[in-house]
């Protein structure tokens, strides 16, 4: 898909291809979709309203949703294990900006999202109001454009940092051979006023109980404050650096504890519920008690329904149709902090010797035979011959996956139904609690109380262990270089003693509990890590670096080495773990080339430092989109102000 359309005129799919019928909006799922579609055919309520449905899933966010989203906000931070190809790079903190994944995250919100919200944008801008249109549906909708707006922009900042703002579609866009990148002050101002319009034009409870509502604004301008509040400390490479003073991010952390206050009011905590509950496949394609703001897929042609469950369905017994995700689960940091009585973890991803209900209703036990899942009757739990081809993932991605639970029905793997939760209500508890602890105290390190009733809240709602005593925002669990002594096999002879000291230490029985670790915990594989990575950057860059290098990112199970003393690797049903960010098999093999240590497949190194030495906490701006940006970096924000920015 080539970018030379990317002037902003229209889509690149074209509008037609992406416009839901006008009648029948009862049920967003039961609506058809047109190929062909002409916006001067619009002038009632009912057709502007129209209008916004292409705004909440299928082919605009199709890109984003296809594999940049959970290869970003859950590759990049270590949430999701996944090595690979392009996926995998991002993953491995090897990518740059050639990958292909980059481009088309970028394309979707860009060309798709942002494209499609400034047409609605001008043409219903542009109607005058009367019997059919009165000036409050009129700013409805403009209020649900605007909302998804300013989403998809903070979105593209929090991704790209200085990158483009684009606020028209009018021919003087067109006309223009490039546009400009533009200051994340910029950006954030013109985040917060369409935002801040959302608050004040969408409905307390619309009649389509799927759509964006005034507190899905307030929750997301919530968000934006929260982000520019943690922006606190000078960041390296920014030509136009955005820091608030302390003053300043005060008054961003009260405005945050005061919308999310009004969200908690409105829905109480009553609304807060099981995982079990919001991610069941029966209420997939309906707001769960918890949604806020959501994107709701519908099954169709190939753009149109969630590709989500195909991508990360370990087999197709879990996922109908397809499942590509045998090799992606649950980065070991992350699982290893999960207190095993959480139900938490038994809706994020498949556990070792449970049993679950497969798509066509039969009883198995997940773990042996990788590649199929034996019958409970004639199963031995064991299953020793799990590793036989060698590597494995042993907790693949049970969230949003329907089969787990025997209800799978459709065949259309790679296009199917699915509410996609932007903000539910246990993120605005946790966003206040994160304001608070803020408010309190700046420093990510310190210990704080002030957010420990809503971080309990969310816990205790969820049937997880809750915190008993003050928190940190971040635990630095630096620990100095170790001598380790392992007993391995080596040519299939006696075991062998093997000292190893590491230059850098050994993080596979790290145990977070902070702050940062309790938000992963809640919304791991629901598009939230990246932001969370970002907040935690702008507020102490130094910080971040080191949460980066102390996480263990592997999750690969071998039989070699096979280690004796089992306490010095965590263990999963007797099967010895493979580490990534510092490999014990590749320090054995380096120090010992003659001795026949073999480990087969060599294992991918994590690029942490060159991440961090290229600055990639801001993703590099594709290089074919690149092309249609002027060089340079401008701020415009008194433009925005005044409203006369002209792109």
């Amino acid at each position: 898909m080539n970018l030379s359309n990317f002037k902003y005129k229209s889509l690149l799919w074209g509008l037609g291809a992406l416009a839901f019928c006008s009648t029948s909006c009862k049920d967003f799922l039961d609506v058809d979709v047109y190929d062909q579609y002409s916006t001067e055919s619009v002038s009632s309520y009912q057709d502007c309203l129209s209008l916004t449905k292409p705004l909440y899933g299928g082919r605009l966010w199709s890109e984003y949703e296809g594999k940049f989203s959970w290869c970003v906000n859950e590759g990049v931070p270590g949430v999701l294990f996944n090595v690979h190809q392009e996926e995998g790079a991002l993953f491995l903190l090897s990518f740059g900006e050639d990958n292909p994944i980059l481009l088309e995250g970028y394309r979707s919100l860009y060309s798709g999202v942002i494209a499609a919200c400034n047409q609605i944008i001008d043409k219903v801008g542009s109607l005058e109001t009367n019997a059919s249109l009165s000036d409050a549906e009129k700013n409805q909708i403009l209020a649900e454009a605007r909302l998804f707006r300013g989403y998809a922009h903070f979105l593209a900042t929090e991704y790209f940092g200085e990158a483009p703002l684009i606020m028209h579609s009018s021919e003087d866009i067109s006309g223009n051979k490039s546009v400009p990148r533009v200051s994340r002050k910029t950006l954030y101002t013109a985040i917060e006023s369409d935002l801040k319009f959302a608050v004040d034009n969408l409905p307390d409870n619309p009649t389509d109980n799927w759509r964006a509502s005034k507190k899905s604004a307030k929750a997301m301008l919530a968000k934006l404050y929260l982000t520019m509040g943690s922006c606190v400390k000078d960041l390296p490479g920014s030509v136009y650096p955005f820091k608030v003073s302390s003053s300043e991010s005060a008054e961003y952390m009260n405005k945050v504890v005061d919308l999310t206050s009004e969200i908690i009011k409105q829905m109480g905590e009553g609304a807060l519920d099981t995982h079990a509950n919001i991610f069941s496949s029966a209420g997939r394609t309906a707001p769960s008690s918890e949604t806020v703001f959501a994107l709701y897929w519908k099954l169709g042609d190939y753009g149109e329904g969630s590709m989500y469950q195909a991508q990360m369905g370990s087999e197709e017994v879990w996922s109908p149709g397809s499942g590509w995700g045998s090799g992606k689960g649950i980065s070991y940091t992350l699982y290893n902090s999960f207190d095993k009585n959480d139900p938490r973890l038994y809706e994020l991803c498949l556990v070792v010797d449970h049993e679950y209900t497969t798509a066509t209703g039969q009883k198995v036990y997940y773990g042996p035979n990788h590649g199929s899942y034996d019958i409970k009757q004639d199963h031995v739990k064991t299953g020793t011959d799990f590793l036989n081809t060698g590597q494995c993932v042993l907790n693949n991605v049970k969230k949003f996956i329907w089969g787990v639970d025997g209800t799978a029905t459709q065949e259309k793997g790679m296009s199917i139904d699915r509410r996609t939760d932007i903000i539910r209500l246990s993120d605005v508890y946790m966003m206040r609690a994160e304001a608070k602890m803020a408010l309190e105290d700046m420093s990510v390190t310190a210990k704080s109380s002030a957010g420990l009733d809503d971080i309990n809240a969310v816990l205790r709602a969820h049937g997880a262990p809750l915190i008993k005593s003050a928190i940190a925002y971040f635990d630095d669990m630096s620990q100095p270089a170790t001598s380790y002594t392992f007993n391995v096999k080596v040519d299939e002879g006696a075991p062998v003693a093997i000292s190893v000291k590491e230059d850098k230490p050994m993080y596979h029985n790290l145990i977070r509990e902070d702050f940062v670790q309790q938000r992963r915990k809640e919304f791991a594989m629901e598009g939230q890590a990246w932001l969370d990575l970002k907040r935690f950057f702008y507020r102490d860059p130094e910080s971040a670096k080191m949460f980066m290098e102390q996480m263990d990112r592997g999750i690969q199970f071998s039989q070699n080495p096979e280690i004796q003393d089992e306490s010095l690797f965590e263990t999963e049903s007797g099967y010895s773990r493979r580490q990534l960010v510092y490999d014990l098999n590749a320090i054995l093999m380096k120090k010992y080339p003659d001795n026949g240590y073999n480990t087969g497949e060599k294992e991918p190194e994590v690029f942490v430092q060159s991440f961090i030495d290229h600055k990639y906490w801001f993703l590099p701006i594709p290089t074919s989109a690149k092309a249609y940006l002027a060089p340079g970096v401008q701020d415009l924000t008194s433009q925005v102000l005044d409203q006369t920015y002209p792109y």
